[in-house]
């Protein structure tokens, strides 16, 4: 039987290392664990410190590099696209701010803009796969060509876009197409695209055309972005193949996971004949869909930015005239 002498000597013990405990913690091991903590808080401030010191110094270097690109734009783009005529496609999810940065790019090169077409949501909207289908059927009459059999709707839709926009003959700039006009009207009738100036007379048609994406959107399921990037992908071919050329641009988000160019990328058949330039946020990105432009009238194509993906940073640089 436990007796209450037994009762005092655990208090008693338990005192005594608490008393021991107290004296050692506000002694000999608090000075270790103090020292210890100031060693390692002065070792990450000093490594926070190096670390903003990297970044500002980064952010310095981006800055400069874009101030450069800027005041060297105009004379790198002059007359890159002298004569020439481009239709700019803005996706859904492009900044607007960064289209019209663009085409001042574009126009410094020389080159007009026929035609500022923004592609809508509905255009692959799941909800909207009803009006999509009868669209397109009601468009394969009034295409240039007869399309494959195998054909889907946002290749038609595609198909149809381009017909409206874009030729490969320089002399049928000058031309309205009222047959093009038709299938434009058709298409911002419904809601698929939304012409700029409106629809009510024949627009002329580039010789060129600039697709404009922006990043991915990123409420949409696995499914639906694999159904955007089949009619983005669609839509940079087509324009490709009725013109003299045709890019793809975005800020690097559209390059990554889900991004139209990340799609145009992933698809060698297409990549191999559409540019993709990303960085479209920097004058570096802006300067180089201009010379992406002109590779294309030369027949050349290539898949240029800071991205992985991509396979060089610029295009090649014109050469300089003897």
């Amino acid at each position: 039987m436990i007796d209450f002498r037994y009762h005092v000597v655990s208090l008693v013990s338990v005192f005594m290392a608490l008393a021991v405990g107290i004296v050692l913690g506000a002694g000999p091991l608090n000075e270790g664990i103090s020292t210890g903590i100031t060693d390692q808080v002065r070792q990450l401030t000093t490594e926070k410190n190096q670390l903003r010191t990297e970044r500002d110094a980064a952010l310095t270097s981006v800055e400069s590099r874009d101030d450069w690109a800027e005041a060297v734009a105009p004379a790198l783009v002059a007359r890159q696209l002298g004569g020439r005529s481009v239709a700019v496609v803005e996706l859904p999810g492009a900044d607007s701010s960064q289209v019209d940065a663009t085409v001042d790019v574009i126009e410094q090169a020389g080159a007009t803009v026929s035609a500022q077409v923004t592609v809508q949501n509905a255009w692959v909207d799941p909800s909207a796969g009803s009006l999509r289908d009868d669209v397109a059927k009601d468009l394969t009459g009034r295409l240039s060509t007869a399309p494959d059999t195998d054909a889907g709707t946002e290749d038609l839709l595609a198909a149809g876009l381009a017909r409206a926009l874009v030729t490969t003959e320089l002399a049928g700039t000058a031309q309205p197409d009222e047959g093009g006009a038709a299938v434009l009207t058709a298409l911002a009738d419904a809601g698929l695209v939304e012409v700029e100036g409106g629809t009510g007379a024949a627009l002329p048609r580039g010789t060129l055309a600039l697709v404009v994406a922006g990043a991915a959107d990123s409420d949409a399921t696995d499914a639906q972005l694999s159904a955007d990037a089949a009619a983005w992908t669609a839509l940079a071919r087509e324009l490709d193949t009725a013109s003299a050329g045709a890019v793809l641009a975005g800020p690097p988000e559209a390059a990554a996971d889900g991004g139209a160019l990340a799609a145009l990328r992933a698809d060698s058949g297409v990549a191999d004949t559409v540019s993709g330039v990303g960085d479209l946020d920097s004058p570096v990105g802006r300067v180089n869909v201009v010379l992406a432009l002109r590779e294309q009238l030369s027949g050349g194509a290539g898949q240029y930015g800071t991205a992985g993906s991509a396979g060089a940073v610029s295009p090649p640089l014109p050469a300089a005239p003897q």
